[in-house]
């Protein structure tokens, strides 16, 4: 190991590559294995080829914020971003961020391995599931994200950010963890989110591709090629692909598209920037005929509507002749590179239509140019299609500023009433080093007369006009609109300029025959827009979640097809990416992180874990995951889950499953603890209500509750003891189900409560019972005064009002609220029980023979009053029920109390009273509830 390596790797020992790790039960390592792009042993930065730059070291985990998830990963997928990272281009990635290593990746699989307190309240993800990382990182707070997350300081992670997927842990916002569909192999679902995304986003928001349209797809054969393929056919256009053999012509065929093979020896030579000279430019016109005959031959002689474009330098002003009137032209990279040159074409617009095409608001920033001609500059002091646009824009609420070529003609725009002020050429051509140049320098055949354009060009011109067009949401003053002009080269200046993401460059002259260049990446990575009269030029960068999430349910819905990786081993990944940068690769890569060889054909997590060798037992609504504890171990422990959508409910067919469970539980001898978790967004929302109102009589309604009550007491005293795992609702028979176990775990957006006064009868699972000795028990142990803990859990029965998990902790319903979720927690409860380091007292209240005194509580204020809101409403003999219930139980023990409330629970349920409360509560028609003192 290198002087280099050796100081990014600690002491600790990170997980081994490929080994099992169940999240909750096994504990987050302190370090993980990484690739990364590093900083020598010096602070400079070590960049190079892929094979050399990429260095296999370890890292500490990342911790997570309140709005984060972290994921373990099986898979991640390759793209040119790492190729990017590693070599430094077009920037070094260090310059964005203040670390000493980057990780690359943009794109994975991976089981989610633990949640913040935000996402934990939010319910949409749950530990242990796999999920599909977007790449994408924005400023979640920032007002603009609601506009699109993309305008808020947006990222993509892995290349914009130094914790990328190339790692066995990966940190991301909650919006990036998106679905797995079942339809996809795990390589499959780390492969193909940032090329299909990029492309949906594209063609469909950007370039608003329409049914009937044709398209044309540069680099067709390709990753994002055949999604672009893909979901242009899915709209219903015609397409054609640029490809380079004949195999990949038949390829595309085979997806509906026509092909044009750019290497035929009529196009040799053809595919190349716009000359700077005249003349060649004219020769340069006359040789690409033959190319844009081709393409209309296959499109009944007419023109391109839409092109999607990510070769760049060589493909692009040939691909700006393939438009017609109204096309647009679309592109998302310039892999060839980035000085993007085209030629104009004819047609005029009123400058008010082109700013109602890019949607002009009140207050937005216009930058205008003045003196000029659709030819070329000129001296006079007025230039009327420069005022119609300040005057346009004016009326329009805009602030306006004017770039001017001289002195006397900014002097002569100080006339215009509300305008934000101007900018002279001539002025700051007297600062010394600033330079007007006729065009940009070509950045790609000279870096370095580009970078003295930032220098002497773009950035005084830049701080010339942000200064007057600064505001505290844009303190840097980028325009909103730029109005170029045909008879200068300055678009590259215009497109720097133009506020990112949503900033727009418009012409509303002619351009024909005009050469236009431009930095790729202004463009393309900033979401800007140049809008001739007649045709468009749209960068497009990736996509937000919520677009990524449309492509996931295409991909779910089999109306995409994902394209099937090669699958490399995580000590190829450096050689690989080289592969990927000396296009030597065919298609989509991916490389395996935390999974072996045996996972590359699975689809699920049920595989995934068998493979981890858990077993599983299955049942309509229940099911059960066993896992070892410790490699080589005997220990087991089990998780079962109730899945009975949407909420859980406790029916008889929900109770069935349960105990057939749990009598297969009880055969495995090896087993030590129990976590009972809810599946989807809730624990348990209650018993089956619609069940007990189909009920004939009261005897059959007494009879499932007598059926829930031995089964509760049957988890309460379980040898392998029963850890519940409360996420979402835990109310009436949910709360009474979790009271049940041994050791209660509540997350941080719990609520538990026992509604059932609110449908005029009482709870019948063992409610009555366990609440008090649970409070009872918070007294002894905990402290606190036995008789106000059992004032506040009668209150809870008497009021039918939820709780947040903090305040049924305070009152002893659950034993620990989680930080964030419960299920990962309680898992840790069940490893910890296991290894011998928890150090709680397990207690089901079921299991509880003691009796216990039973005060006066009718004469307590808060009992009196719930008492008389009841009796007002009318609702006073299930709250009668209540008191009666909770005294037999305490006095004569659980077990009398139980028949007591099993008895009570059925009679007011097929009780006249009860069977109306019940239709009352289905229609959202239920009689008032009291008010509920802690929210006073």
């Amino acid at each position: 190991m290198s002087a280099q390596d050796a100081w990014y790797s600690g002491d600790d020992s990170p997980l081994p590559l490929g080994a099992p790790f169940r999240p909750g039960l096994d504990a987050l390592p302190t370090r993980q294995h990484v690739w990364a792009v590093l900083k020598d042993t010096q602070g400079r930065p070590a960049h190079g080829e892929p094979r050399e730059a990429l260095r296999a070291v370890t890292q500490p985990l990342p911790t997570i914020g309140p709005n984060e998830a972290l994921g373990y990963v099986l898979y991640a997928g390759l793209t040119y971003n790492t190729v990017f990272a590693a070599r430094g281009v077009p920037i070094s990635v260090f310059d964005m961020h203040d670390r000493d290593l980057h990780v690359p990746g943009s794109g994975a699989v991976v089981l989610v391995a633990a949640v913040g307190a935000e996402v934990a309240r939010e319910g949409r993800l749950k530990v242990g599931e796999l999920r599909v990382l977007y790449p994408g990182v924005s400023d979640l707070l920032s007002p603009r994200a609601g506009e699109d997350p993309m305008h808020a300081d947006f990222k993509i992670q892995g290349y914009e950010t130094p914790d990328g997927s190339f790692a066995q842990f990966v940190r991301g916002q909650a919006p990036q963890w998106l679905a797995h569909s079942d339809r996809l192999t795990l390589p499959e679902a780390s492969s193909y989110m940032l090329d299909l995304e990029t492309v949906y986003k594209a063609l469909y928001d950007v370039a608003g591709v329409r049914p009937g349209e044709r398209v044309f797809v540069e680099g067709a054969a390709g990753g994002t090629g055949l999604y672009a393929i893909a979901c242009a056919v899915l709209r219903g256009a015609r397409v054609t692909g640029l490809v380079s053999t004949e195999a990949k012509a038949r390829r595309i065929a085979e997806r509906g598209a026509a092909a044009v093979n750019r290497i035929k020896a009529v196009f040799t030579g053809i595919f190349t920037p716009v000359p700077a000279d005249a003349a060649a430019r004219e020769r340069w016109i006359e040789e690409g005929r033959a190319f844009t005959e081709r393409v209309r031959s296959l499109s009944d002689g007419a023109s391109m509507d839409v092109i999607v474009s990510s070769v760049g330098r060589d493909l692009f002003p040939r691909m700006i002749d393939l438009l017609g009137h109204g096309g647009r032209l679309v592109f998302y990279g310039a892999t060839s590179g980035y000085t993007l040159t085209f030629l104009g074409k004819p047609g005029t617009a009123p400058v008010a239509e082109m700013y109602a095409r890019v949607g002009l608001r009140p207050h937005q920033g216009v930058l205008v140019y003045h003196g000029l001609t659709p030819t070329g500059p000129r001296d006079a002091v007025d230039d009327p299609t420069a005022e119609g646009a300040i005057e346009t824009a004016l009326a329009m609420g805009a602030r306006v500023v004017v770039a001017t070529r001289t002195d006397a003609q900014a002097a002569h725009l100080k006339r215009v009433r509300g305008l934000a002020g101007a900018v002279s050429l001539e002025t700051l051509g007297r600062a010394r080093g600033f330079v007007w140049p006729d065009a940009m320098p070509d950045y790609d055949t000279d870096p370095e007369a580009y970078r003295r354009y930032q220098d002497a060009t773009l950035k005084p011109f830049g701080q010339a006009v942000g200064r007057l067009l600064a505001t505290a949401d844009n303190p840097r003053g980028y325009p909103d609109v730029v109005v170029e002009r045909a008879g200068q080269d300055t678009l590259g200046t215009s497109t720097f300029l133009a506020r990112p993401f949503t900033g727009a460059v418009v012409f509303v002259e002619p351009s024909e025959g005009r050469r236009f260049s431009f930095y790729a990446p202004n463009v393309w990575m900033h979401g800007k827009r140049v809008l001739f009269p007649t045709f468009a030029v749209l960068g497009s960068h990736l996509s937000n979640a919520h677009q990524a999430e449309a492509c996931a349910r295409l991909v779910d819905a089999g109306a995409l097809a994902v394209h099937s990786p090669e699958v490399h081993a995580w000590d190829d990944l450096a050689e690989a990416n080289q592969a990927l940068h000396e296009n030597r690769h065919a298609g989509t890569l991916t490389v395996r992180v935390g999974a072996t060889e045996a996972l590359d054909t699975a689809r699920t997590a049920r595989q995934v874990y068998e493979a981890w060798g858990s077993r599983f037992l299955d049942g309509k609504t229940v099911r059960a995951r066993i896992d070892p504890v410790r490699r080589g171990a005997p220990e087991l422990v089990a998780l079962v889950t109730l899945d009975s959508p949407p909420a859980n409910a406790l029916g008889t067919e929900v109770l069935g499953d349960l105990e057939r469970v749990l009598d297969a539980l009880e055969s495995e001898r090896h087993l030590r603890a129990i976590v009972l978790a809810g599946a989807g967004s809730m624990f348990v929302a209650g018993a089956d209500i619609r069940q007990l109102r189909a009920a004939a009589d009261a005897e059959e309604v007494t009879a499932l509750a007598a059926r829930a009550q031995r089964l509760f007491t049957r988890i309460g005293r379980m040898k392998a003891p029963v850890i519940s795992a409360v996420d979402g609702y835990a109310l009436g028979g949910g709360n009474e189900l979790q009271m049940a176990c041994a050791w209660r775990v509540a997350g941080a957006r719990a609520e538990l409560g026992q509604p059932e006064i609110n449908l005029h009868v009482i709870p019948g699972f063992g409610g009555t019972q366990m609440l008090p000795r649970l409070a009872a028990r918070r007294a002894r142990v905990v402290g606190g005064q036995m008789y106000t803990l059992l004032v506040d859990a009668l209150a809870i029965l008497l009021d039918g009002r939820r709780r947040s998990a903090a305040r049924a902790h305070a009152v002893g319903v659950v034993d620990e609220v989680a930080p964030a979720d419960a299920l990962s927690h309680a898992l840790g409860v069940a490893r910890r029980l296991v290894t011998g380091e928890f150090s709680g007292v397990l207690f089901s209240p079921l299991a509880d023979g003691a009796t216990l005194a039973f005060p006066n509580v009718e004469r307590d204020p808060e009992i009196a009053r719930l008492l008389a809101h009841h009796a007002a409403v009318p609702r006073s003999a299930p709250a009668a029920a209540i008191l009666e219930a909770v005294r037999v139980g305490l006095t004569e023990g659980v077990q009398t109390g139980l028949a007591l409330e099993a008895r009570r629970f059925g009679e007011l349920t097929a009780g006249e009273d009860g069977r109306a409360g019940i239709d009352r509560f289905l229609t959202r028609r239920s009689l008032p509830l009291p008010l509920r003192r802690e929210d006073a």
